[in-house]
């Protein structure tokens, strides 16, 4: 769910990224393909599957600043609540200035790998999100509201359910480290702790990553202080 990817700027996806395997780049075009491997797959502070494998590509018109992404997570031994269920992301993304990020992504849950018609009514596995983000360098913010799909309030009305971020990078022993606080602003469907109405503080995150060898590893400390829920994540990517 990009994600943590950004897809998303995704920004959030996770505070999960993606490190490119290969990537070929022109004066026009650049191409990125990667992916990670995570013990858990914990997603703006709610646990989202069991030990997964999330593949990643974005293509970029290097001139325009506009992105595609296409990221997908598929939990290997199936053993959570959520077995049989692979996620497939795509994100349309444009960068008019460097630290401005404007998306929309397609969140799709599909059992056991069926795509689905592009459906994005309440009854659809579809789900698509505006994303927004700046990067201030010393701190970043992300801003994501879901427009489509099945994310009502419990009275029936559109949720609109959002999700916000902000997050600092800073060095620690060697290693490059993150910490992030996430909020839902008011009550909604899509994110843990967003259903009891109101605010919520929902992800409080702590991520270290550094190269053992010659792959890059993460580790990531996640509290959710409104399900009182704690997560701990290593990640290794290729």
């Amino acid at each position: 769910m990009e994600k943590v990817m950004t897809m998303a700027a995704l920004s959030g996806m996770f505070l999960m990224t993606a490190t490119p395997a290969m990537a070929a780049d022109s004066e026009k075009v650049s191409f990125e393909v990667g992916a990670d491997v995570v013990s858990s797959y914990i997603w703006r502070g709610q646990d989202c599957g069991g030990m997964s494998a999330q593949p990643s590509a974005t293509i970029t018109l290097n001139e325009t600043g506009l992105s595609l992404g296409v990221w997908a997570s598929a939990e290997l031994f199936q053993t959570s609540q959520f077995a049989n269920m692979n996620e497939f992301d795509l994100t349309l993304s444009w960068s008019p200035v460097e630290a401005l990020t404007i998306g929309l992504t397609d969140y799709h849950f599909c059992d056991g790998g069926y795509w689905g018609r592009w459906d994005f009514s309440g009854a659809s596995s579809h789900n698509l999100e505006l994303n927004l983000g700046y990067d201030f360098g010393a701190l970043a913010i992300t801003w994501n509201t879901c427009l489509t799909g099945s994310d009502y309030k419990a009275d029936g009305d559109r949720a609109y359910s959002s999700y916000c971020e902000v997050s600092a990078p800073f060095k620690l022993g060697g290693m490059e480290c993150s910490g992030a606080v996430g909020i839902v602003p008011w009550e909604d469907s899509f994110t843990s702790g967003g259903e009891n109405g109101g605010f919520n503080v929902v992800n409080v995150a702590l991520t270290a990553s550094k190269e053992v060898g010659k792959l890059p590893v993460m580790g990531q400390i996640v509290f959710n202080p409104q399900t009182e829920a704690t997560y701990f994540v290593i990640g290794v990517s290729f």
